[in-house]
């Protein structure tokens, strides 16, 4: 539970630093979830509305994932070194395996026996079965190209958080106080040199080194900065009056929304999906909350991942379906793929998950209601 604000150390509206350091439940993020897959379930589904073009980027839902997961991961590693003095890396590997691994690799296993049933003998069947090798080892990013239609291709998502899961805890034990952030910055200027050389043709885009490193996305870096920015009791009281204003989220939120329309540089729309997060921690009782807290929408936020590992096979199977009991209109696509992956999702976290999750808690070092749900998570 959150202690009550007091909000005479700040503006009126704004939440202290030991209120922060106290809420062990973000009760906005599971919302911020929801959003997140809902849009990339609508780019998915092929859905658009004339006029919007902020409707055709609905990928950018995975990219607010990004930011959630790096500032959550980075804040439960920052709370438990100030806790016991250093980070235990065998009970963190521990707890993200209980939570990832069980439904990945079954949701794994169940399209192998699609893909067997109904693929083995196409060119999409085959490519699956090479492609398969980088999907079990998380290094789809790296190996596996979006040539047209490529099977399980979303995965290369999960694998760009699992590398992260791997490393940033290390990078946190090691490196004290500001370090890490040092680190941060001195990687987004090597990125973007390097994806500047590869833009003009000076270095191979298809080098794997370059590809590793291009692969690092800087929407979860940006969400471990401001981990550690909202640690910091300094810059905290310098950033609360800006993020933690009663506004700020709404504020935020429609200001990310104007730039995804008007197609503003991928850095702006990163930096407002991690001010976005910021904006929803920092004050329980931001003007994004009645949303970010209703119930069904807090409901798809906490099985989005199960949502995010089932929505495509659900959408093939609403597609199919659909035109069999006579409702064959695109516009359904997207609500009933909402609706199938939801079930089966929630029956997976209530039923499968759960027994994991349980497991989990026995490793965990620091209390808190939101150890990301992996991806998609």
């Amino acid at each position: 539970m959150q202690p009550e604000c007091n909000e005479k150390l700040f503006a009126a509206a704004s939440c202290t630093y030991e209120t922060y350091r106290n809420t062990s439940f973000f009760s906005s993020l599971d919302g911020l979830r929801c959003l997140s897959i809902l849009a990339v379930i609508w780019h998915h589904t092929g859905m658009h509305i004339e006029g919007l073009s902020f409707t055709q980027r609905g990928f950018l839902g995975v990219d607010l994932f990004f930011a959630i997961s790096g500032f959550l991961i980075t804040t439960l590693l920052l709370r438990e070194k100030d806790k016991w003095g250093k980070i235990s890396l065998g009970s963190f590997y521990i707890r993200r395996t209980l939570r990832i691994f069980p439904v990945y690799y079954t949701v794994i296993i169940l399209y192998i026996i699609i893909v067997w049933s109904l693929e083995r003998t196409s060119f999409l069947g085959q490519q699956f079965f090479s492609n398969l090798p980088y999907f079990l080892t998380y290094t789809s990013n790296w190996f596996v190209k979006p040539d047209n239609r490529v099977i399980f291709y979303f995965a290369w998502s999960l694998a760009t958080e699992e590398q992260f899961y791997l490393i940033w805890p290390t990078v946190e034990k090691v490196l004290n106080g500001w370090r890490p952030v040092g680190l941060i910055i001195a990687i987004l200027i090597v990125r973007e040199l390097v994806e500047i050389s590869v833009a003009s043709g000076q270095l191979r885009g298809d080098n794997l080194s370059v590809v590793i490193l291009l692969s690092i996305h800087p929407a979860i870096l940006g969400g471990v900065v401001m981990a550690h920015v909202l640690h910091d009791r300094r810059i905290f009281a310098m950033v609360s009056p800006l993020l933690g204003g009663r506004w700020s989220a709404a504020i935020i939120f429609i200001g990310l929304i104007v730039a995804v329309e008007l197609n503003l540089p991928q850095g702006g729309i990163w930096m407002l999906m991690v001010l976005l997060v910021g904006s929803v921690v920092i004050f329980e009782s931001n003007s994004l909350r009645p949303l970010l807290t209703w119930k069904p929408i807090v409901h798809i936020g906490m099985v989005s991942y199960g949502i995010y590992l089932m929505h495509m096979i659900s959408y093939n199977a609403v597609k199919e379906m659909l035109p069999v009991i006579g409702l064959d209109y695109s516009w359904l696509w997207f609500p009933t793929t909402v609706l199938v992956s939801t079930f089966a999702a929630t029956i997976s976290y209530r039923y499968y998950e759960s027994w994991f999750l349980r497991m989990k808690s026995q490793f965990a070092r620091v209390q808190t209601r939101h150890p990301i749900p992996a991806k998609h998570s």
